[in-house]
This record gives C-alpha cells, structure tokens and sequence, in this order.
C-alpha cells in the first residue's frame, strides 16, 4: 500500500520560458549535483515569473559553480550531493542580485568558506564574486 501511495504522487515540475518542462529534481548543468529545487522557490506560483533572462542567469551561475566544484580534490569521488543551497533566486526580492537568479548562498559538505574562495581564486576567468558569510557559508555572484 505504501508503494503504490508513492507513486500517486508526480515528481515536482515546472514549465522554462522556452515552453520545456523539467523535473524540479533535475540537474542545472549536466552531471552536476545542482539541481533546479536549488535555484527555484518552493512557491509554484513563483515559477511563472521565471523569464528566459533569469533562466539564463541560474544555468549560467550554476555552470560556473559546477565548473569551481569540479577543481575540489574530492570531486570525483562523491556519492551524494555535497551542496546545501539556503538562498537563489527570489522573484519577490526587490534586489536584483536576488530576483535576477544571479545570487545564491550555499555550502559545501567537508568545505569552509575559505577554501571555496581559495579555489575560486585559482580559477582563471571564474566570473565569480566569492563572500564568506560564516565559516562555512558564501554567498557567490555572477561578475560582470
């Protein structure tokens, strides 16, 4: 009985600008582990305000993200997702930073804050801002 409760329920969805529409459990970038419930709100009335710019911004900041995560020593080796996302893209903000998708807060699993700006900074052409927020949390930002 609990299985078939389980799959009465559909996995959550949305609808992209371009008309495609993508399981919330799927990843940004591929072969990445973060996926779209990272960067979008849990609102699905929120979902409809996800412009193609703002779409663009999250697989843009995600790419970059995934491309500084790839650098960690320990990347290949992961079984479980490492990232714990706290804030993206937030269309009621007022902030373009926040309603733009070209922010977001996260952490790593076995990583601090210093270490992700350590191996930002090794990057060449990153085109990302990195700020320690606490010891463990940053908040990162498209650079233009």
């Amino acid at each position: 009985m609990l299985e078939e409760s389980l799959f009465d329920k559909f996995p959550d969805s949305f609808i992209a600008p371009d008309g495609n529409k993508y399981l919330s459990i799927r990843s940004i970038v591929y072969d990445s582990w973060i996926t779209w419930q990272d960067a979008i709100p849990f609102s699905k009335d929120q979902h409809q305000l996800l412009t193609s710019e703002i779409h663009n911004n999250i697989i843009e900041l995600a790419t970059k993200i995934h491309k500084l995560h790839q650098s960690f020593p320990n990347y290949k080796t992961l079984t479980e997702p490492p990232f714990e996302f706290v804030l993206w893209w937030d269309p009621l903000d007022k902030d373009p930073a926040w309603n733009q998708g070209k922010t977001c807060r996260f952490m790593i699993d076995e990583f601090t804050s210093a270490d992700i700006e350590y191996y930002n900074s090794n990057k060449k052409n990153s085109r990302l801002s990195v700020k320690p927020l606490t010891r463990r949390l940053v908040e990162v930002t498209l650079s233009t």
